[in-house]
């Protein structure tokens, strides 16, 4: 049997500390991935719920700003979006033009302008989130229907 050299002794330790680095980095990497797409997948959903809520509530300035609270709400509890006090992300649109209540067809609203933050250790990257619109065909669009109070407008 001949000894080990000593010139090779620690090679496997520095091999293994290097494929555990990369190991880690693409782990966090699809973490990371993981963790945006679920965002995105966040917006889609607020675009919706801010049809939804569009659609059943009054047509208002008081009660579009409870409908963008909601929502604000909804995108902001990823933690990571930051909406802040921006007004241009949310926009609600009836159809046709100056409609009113009982002859308004459809409402969009359209999300813009969002970025995501993703945290990745050590650095402090932002990704843009695309542009998501929903349309939904005029249901109620009133806060009071028959002497009751719409619990979803309020």
């Amino acid at each position: 049997m001949r000894p080990p050299n000593r010139h090779h002794t620690g090679s496997a330790l520095v091999e293994f500390a290097l494929s555990l680095t990369v190991f880690f980095m693409a782990m966090i990497g699809v973490i990371e991935f993981a963790r945006f797409m679920l965002v995105v997948n966040t917006a889609v959903e607020a675009s919706r719920l801010a049809s939804r809520l569009a659609s059943v509530c009054d047509t208002g300035a008081v009660q579009q700003a409870l409908i963008r609270a909601k929502v604000q709400y909804f995108v902001e509890a990823s933690g990571q979006i930051v909406v802040g006090t921006r007004s241009d992300w949310l926009v609600l649109t009836y159809s046709p033009a100056n409609c009113t209540p009982s002859n308004c067809t459809l409402v969009e609203a359209s999300l813009s302008n969002l970025q995501a933050q993703l945290l990745i250790p050590v650095s402090s990257i932002t990704l843009p989130i695309p542009a998501y619109r929903s349309a939904q065909v005029r249901e109620a669009m009133r806060n009071v229907i028959a002497g009751e109070v719409n619990s979803v407008c309020s």
